[in-house]
Protein backbone atom coordinates (compact mmCIF):
# COMPACT_ATOMS: atom_id res chain seq x y z
CA UNK A 1 0.00 0.00 0.00
CA UNK A 2 1.01 3.48 -1.37
CA UNK A 3 1.91 6.07 1.61
CA UNK A 4 -1.00 8.28 2.53
CA UNK A 5 -1.39 11.58 1.22
CA UNK A 6 -2.74 14.72 2.80
CA UNK A 7 -5.15 15.78 0.26
CA UNK A 8 -7.65 18.65 1.45
CA UNK A 9 -7.16 17.60 5.49
CA UNK A 10 -7.74 13.90 4.44
CA UNK A 11 -5.24 11.26 4.85
CA UNK A 12 -6.27 9.37 1.37
CA UNK A 13 -4.57 6.34 0.01
CA UNK A 14 -5.13 6.95 -4.39
CA UNK A 15 -5.58 4.15 -6.44
CA UNK A 16 -2.47 3.07 -7.48
CA UNK A 17 -3.67 2.12 -11.24
CA UNK A 18 -4.96 5.30 -11.92
CA UNK A 19 -8.18 4.97 -12.06
CA UNK A 20 -9.79 8.11 -10.58
CA UNK A 21 -13.57 7.54 -9.97
CA UNK A 22 -15.39 9.51 -7.54
CA UNK A 23 -18.35 7.08 -6.36
CA UNK A 24 -21.61 7.73 -4.57
CA UNK A 25 -23.46 5.46 -2.30
CA UNK A 26 -26.67 5.78 -0.50
CA UNK A 27 -26.71 5.52 3.21
CA UNK A 28 -26.88 1.60 3.20
CA UNK A 29 -23.47 1.36 1.19
CA UNK A 30 -25.21 0.72 -2.02
CA UNK A 31 -23.41 2.10 -5.17
CA UNK A 32 -25.28 4.03 -7.16
CA UNK A 33 -22.98 5.83 -9.51
CA UNK A 34 -19.51 6.80 -10.39
CA UNK A 35 -18.34 10.07 -12.13
CA UNK A 36 -14.51 10.50 -13.35
CA UNK A 37 -11.96 13.13 -11.40
CA UNK A 38 -13.17 16.44 -12.13
CA UNK A 39 -16.90 15.86 -13.61
CA UNK A 40 -19.80 17.46 -12.03
CA UNK A 41 -22.81 16.13 -10.19
CA UNK A 42 -26.53 17.70 -9.98
CA UNK A 43 -28.18 17.72 -6.75
CA UNK A 44 -31.68 18.15 -6.68
CA UNK A 45 -33.06 19.71 -3.59
CA UNK A 46 -36.35 19.46 -1.91
CA UNK A 47 -36.84 22.77 -0.80
CA UNK A 48 -34.84 24.64 -3.40
CA UNK A 49 -33.27 25.29 -6.82
CA UNK A 50 -31.21 22.13 -7.94
CA UNK A 51 -27.24 23.46 -7.99
CA UNK A 52 -24.29 21.92 -9.88
CA UNK A 53 -21.00 20.80 -8.06
CA UNK A 54 -17.69 19.94 -9.43
CA UNK A 55 -16.18 16.45 -7.83
CA UNK A 56 -12.65 15.53 -7.36
CA UNK A 57 -11.55 12.46 -6.37
CA UNK A 58 -9.17 12.17 -3.20
CA UNK A 59 -9.43 7.99 -2.85
CA UNK A 60 -11.47 5.38 -3.33
CA UNK A 61 -13.65 6.13 -0.29
CA UNK A 62 -13.23 9.92 -0.25
CA UNK A 63 -14.13 13.02 -2.67
CA UNK A 64 -14.21 16.40 -2.53
CA UNK A 65 -17.70 17.94 -4.04
CA UNK A 66 -17.99 21.99 -4.12
CA UNK A 67 -14.75 22.24 -2.40
CA UNK A 68 -15.24 20.34 0.50
CA UNK A 69 -13.82 16.77 1.50
CA UNK A 70 -16.13 13.66 2.04
CA UNK A 71 -15.78 10.50 3.10
CA UNK A 72 -18.74 8.80 0.77
CA UNK A 73 -20.79 7.65 3.53
CA UNK A 74 -20.57 10.98 5.17
CA UNK A 75 -21.90 12.82 1.90
CA UNK A 76 -24.64 9.70 1.56
CA UNK A 77 -25.80 10.69 5.04
CA UNK A 78 -25.52 14.76 4.63
CA UNK A 79 -27.92 14.39 1.33
CA UNK A 80 -29.89 11.94 3.16
CA UNK A 81 -30.41 14.73 6.24
CA UNK A 82 -31.31 17.45 3.06
CA UNK A 83 -33.19 15.35 1.23
CA UNK A 84 -31.19 15.43 -1.51
CA UNK A 85 -30.70 13.50 -4.70
CA UNK A 86 -27.40 13.42 -6.55
CA UNK A 87 -26.79 12.41 -10.20
CA UNK A 88 -23.93 12.56 -12.56
CA UNK A 89 -24.34 15.72 -15.15
CA UNK A 90 -24.01 13.55 -17.74
CA UNK A 91 -25.41 10.21 -16.80
CA UNK A 92 -23.59 7.09 -18.40
CA UNK A 93 -25.30 3.43 -18.34
CA UNK A 94 -25.23 1.50 -15.47
CA UNK A 95 -25.38 4.72 -13.90
CA UNK A 96 -28.42 4.42 -10.80
CA UNK A 97 -29.97 7.96 -10.85
CA UNK A 98 -33.41 5.96 -9.29
CA UNK A 99 -34.75 7.65 -6.54
CA UNK A 100 -38.36 7.71 -4.49
CA UNK A 101 -40.70 10.25 -2.76
CA UNK A 102 -42.53 9.58 -0.30
CA UNK A 103 -46.47 11.74 0.07
CA UNK A 104 -48.14 12.31 3.14
CA UNK A 105 -51.84 13.93 3.97
CA UNK A 106 -51.61 17.90 4.18
CA UNK A 107 -54.48 17.61 6.61
CA UNK A 108 -55.68 14.23 8.15
CA UNK A 109 -58.61 15.49 9.65
CA UNK A 110 -59.90 17.22 6.14
CA UNK A 111 -59.60 14.07 3.60
CA UNK A 112 -62.12 10.80 4.24
CA UNK A 113 -59.55 8.59 3.69
CA UNK A 114 -56.64 9.28 6.19
CA UNK A 115 -55.60 6.25 7.24
CA UNK A 116 -57.66 3.83 5.06
CA UNK A 117 -57.31 0.82 3.29
CA UNK A 118 -56.91 1.53 -0.30
CA UNK A 119 -60.37 0.02 -1.41
CA UNK A 120 -62.08 2.85 0.98
CA UNK A 121 -59.62 5.57 -0.87
CA UNK A 122 -59.00 4.81 -4.65
CA UNK A 123 -62.25 6.36 -6.06
CA UNK A 124 -61.09 9.38 -3.67
CA UNK A 125 -57.26 9.42 -3.75
CA UNK A 126 -56.56 12.96 -4.38
CA UNK A 127 -53.01 14.73 -4.94
CA UNK A 128 -54.03 17.85 -4.09
CA UNK A 129 -54.60 16.07 -0.73
CA UNK A 130 -51.09 15.48 -0.30
CA UNK A 131 -47.37 17.18 0.57
CA UNK A 132 -44.12 15.91 -0.90
CA UNK A 133 -42.42 14.81 2.46
CA UNK A 134 -38.94 13.47 1.57
CA UNK A 135 -36.81 12.53 -1.72
CA UNK A 136 -34.04 9.79 -1.86
CA UNK A 137 -32.16 8.00 -4.31
CA UNK A 138 -33.44 4.50 -4.55
CA UNK A 139 -31.10 1.55 -5.41
CA UNK A 140 -31.98 -1.44 -7.75
CA UNK A 141 -32.65 -3.87 -4.73
CA UNK A 142 -34.27 -1.83 -2.39
CA UNK A 143 -37.77 -2.62 -2.40
CA UNK A 144 -41.33 -1.05 -0.70
CA UNK A 145 -41.31 -2.94 2.27
CA UNK A 146 -37.70 -2.12 2.66
CA UNK A 147 -38.56 1.79 2.57
CA UNK A 148 -41.59 1.06 4.86
CA UNK A 149 -39.62 -0.75 7.68
CA UNK A 150 -36.71 2.28 6.98
CA UNK A 151 -39.42 5.17 7.90
CA UNK A 152 -40.97 3.17 10.61
CA UNK A 153 -37.40 3.23 12.59
CA UNK A 154 -36.60 5.38 15.34
CA UNK A 155 -33.70 7.02 13.75
CA UNK A 156 -35.77 7.27 10.50
CA UNK A 157 -34.70 9.96 8.07
CA UNK A 158 -36.27 13.08 7.82
CA UNK A 159 -38.24 12.38 11.25
CA UNK A 160 -38.60 16.16 12.17
CA UNK A 161 -40.77 17.36 9.53
CA UNK A 162 -42.85 13.47 8.81
CA UNK A 163 -44.85 11.04 10.24
CA UNK A 164 -43.68 7.62 10.43
CA UNK A 165 -44.69 5.62 7.17
CA UNK A 166 -48.56 4.99 7.70
CA UNK A 167 -51.53 3.44 5.68
CA UNK A 168 -52.98 6.40 3.17
CA UNK A 169 -49.18 7.41 2.63
CA UNK A 170 -47.93 7.39 -1.39
CA UNK A 171 -44.40 6.50 -2.58
CA UNK A 172 -43.41 7.52 -5.91
CA UNK A 173 -41.15 5.38 -7.17
CA UNK A 174 -38.85 6.31 -10.70
CA UNK A 175 -37.04 3.37 -11.98
CA UNK A 176 -35.01 3.56 -14.86
CA UNK A 177 -37.57 6.56 -16.14
CA UNK A 178 -40.77 4.91 -15.46
CA UNK A 179 -42.79 6.75 -12.59
CA UNK A 180 -45.18 4.88 -10.21
CA UNK A 181 -47.27 5.65 -7.82
CA UNK A 182 -48.29 2.98 -4.84
CA UNK A 183 -50.32 3.80 -1.75
CA UNK A 184 -49.48 2.35 1.15
CA UNK A 185 -52.33 0.17 1.98
CA UNK A 186 -53.14 -1.89 5.62
CA UNK A 187 -51.46 -5.21 4.04
CA UNK A 188 -48.80 -4.26 1.42
CA UNK A 189 -48.96 -1.77 -1.25
CA UNK A 190 -51.36 -0.76 -3.86
CA UNK A 191 -50.58 0.31 -7.11
CA UNK A 192 -52.42 4.18 -7.75
CA UNK A 193 -52.67 5.47 -10.98
CA UNK A 194 -55.17 7.89 -10.07
CA UNK A 195 -52.40 9.70 -7.89
CA UNK A 196 -50.34 10.43 -11.39
CA UNK A 197 -52.88 10.64 -13.58
CA UNK A 198 -55.64 12.23 -11.82
CA UNK A 199 -59.26 12.22 -13.79
CA UNK A 200 -59.85 15.56 -15.36
CA UNK A 201 -63.46 17.33 -14.51
CA UNK A 202 -65.66 17.02 -17.44
CA UNK A 203 -66.57 20.92 -18.83
CA UNK A 204 -70.20 21.77 -18.68
CA UNK A 205 -71.81 22.11 -22.58
CA UNK A 206 -73.01 25.41 -22.37
CA UNK A 207 -76.70 25.87 -23.89
CA UNK A 208 -76.35 27.47 -27.27
CA UNK A 209 -78.02 30.72 -28.30
CA UNK A 210 -81.77 30.91 -29.80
Amino acid sequence: MSEPVDVMGVLAFPNENGKRDCRFIDPDYNTLFAVPDGENIVVDYLDRESAVFPCRYLDDAHVAVGGRAYHIMELAETMQRQSAVSRPEHPKEGDCCDYYEIYQLKSISSVPYAFMPYESAKNRLNPAHYELRFRAPLAPNITLENLFLKHNRDDRPFSWRMRSMSMSDVIVTMRKGEKKAFYVDGIGFQEAKRFLHPPQKKKKRSSPER
